[in-house]
């Protein structure tokens, strides 16, 4: 038998398109995971795509499954937008397509999960940014997916535990957990830091428009010391939307990148520290932004605003700094002490294994497998 015939079977499912370089965390997410999970040793049969692709990606897994094939569980990631309307025109083409189909693997004793990506919809800066007919069609479908949670899934992953204090509707699922994003495991040097007396290299890659990634505490403080260089990754539009606000276009000491992927490798390779310096904002006290765990990666210790699910992190693993935004100063701090990066970095070596997407796809399995023994 070949090592292939000895892998065991799983579902992956999403309600988009699978993109091979995306551009967001949301659609590099669901790569990793899928990744993972073959690393692990499952055949990983993957219902992803719109409509019509979802529908004929389900008919073959049923007719697997009629047929006698055996899958160990189902593991669903949402998308942002509400399950019904991920249709480009986004409209509810198949209203019935994806809650049909986890009730029929429940129906055949699969257990099922989901991975509940966030709860934007909920806050202040989504009905600030949406139309008010646009918002009240949205709000009806945000919650027609938590009835459907409700109904059919066996275990709810979460970003973080504290993320179930902010859904509006009950959640009746027993089993819920975290599941924040990992890392992947980079090779780095930790003989190779320079000393940091003279220029202090910091780097920050996402969104940028607030109130939720308010970065002017971040801004403020680059501006304010020329020994600090700032290389700033983020989408184009949202740079040229913000730049009056922020006003930092011909700041020397700030690079401004617009790419993704590959192309910003080497800024995270050539920093010496991960700035997640924003404004305190509601989302952030439970939200753990993906670059977080790309910092990690590269062993990057991380810098950021006091009172967040980020920073409790930080803190618990002693991997960087937390502040608070009242110190005008915090980056003179780091600068008078180049050990203390090493020692983030060495750290960050300690802990980083325990976080990596081969660990978050074990911890999946193992959870649903030990669910589907506890329902025998």
């Amino acid at each position: 038998m070949s090592i292939a015939e000895k892998k065991k079977n799983m579902i992956f499912h999403t309600p988009l398109p699978l993109f091979e370089d995306p551009a967001s965390a949301s659609g590099l997410r669901p790569l990793k995971m899928i990744e993972a999970f073959k690393n692990i040793g499952y055949n990983v049969d993957v219902v992803s795509g719109y409509a019509n692709e979802r529908k004929t990606k389900i008919r073959e897994i049923l007719r697997r499954i009629e047929m006698g094939q055996k899958y160990d569980f189902c593991y669903c990631e949402s998308s942002t937008m509400p399950t019904l309307l991920t249709e480009p025109n986004h409209l509810p083409v198949a209203p019935f397509l994806d809650f049909h189909f986890i009730k029929k693997l429940k129906d055949n004793s699969i257990s099922t999960a989901l991975f509940y990506r966030d709860i934007h919809w909920v806050f202040e800066q989504y009905k600030n940014a949406t139309g008010f007919f646009k918002r009240f069609i949205a709000t009806l479908f945000y919650r027609y997916d938590l009835l459907m949670y409700n109904r059919l899934f066996d275990v709810l992953f979460l970003p973080s535990e504290k993320m179930v204090e902010s859904i509006p509707v009950k959640i009746k699922i027993n089993k819920i957990f975290a599941l924040p994003p990992g890392c992947d495991i980079t090779n780095f040097d930790l003989k190779d830091i320079k000393k940091i007396e003279n220029e202090l290299t910091v780097v920050y890659a996402g969104g940028i428009i607030p109130p939720l990634y308010d970065l002017s505490p971040l801004f403020e403080a680059i501006k304010k010391n020329k020994k600090l260089r700032l290389f700033l990754i983020c989408r184009e539009e949202e740079f040229i939307n913000t730049n009056t606000y922020y006003d930092i276009s011909n700041v020397k000491n700030i690079e401004i990148i617009h790419g993704s992927g590959a192309t910003i490798r080497k800024y995270f390779l050539n920093a010496d520290i991960y700035a997640i310096l924003w404004k305190p904002f509601s989302y952030l006290s439970f939200a753990y932004p993906y670059k977080l765990f790309e910092a990690l990666s590269y062993g990057l210790p991380i810098i950021t605003t006091k009172g967040t699910a980020t920073s409790d992190f930080v803190e618990n693993n002693n991997i960087g700094w937390t502040v608070d935004l009242d110190n005008k100063d915090f980056f003179s701090e780091i600068m008078k002490d180049s050990n203390d990066i090493l020692r983030k970095k060495e750290n960050i070596v300690q802990i980083r294994n325990k976080h990596s997407w081969i660990e978050r796809a074990t911890f999946v399995k193992d959870v649903l497998i030990n669910y589907g023994k506890e329902e025998q």
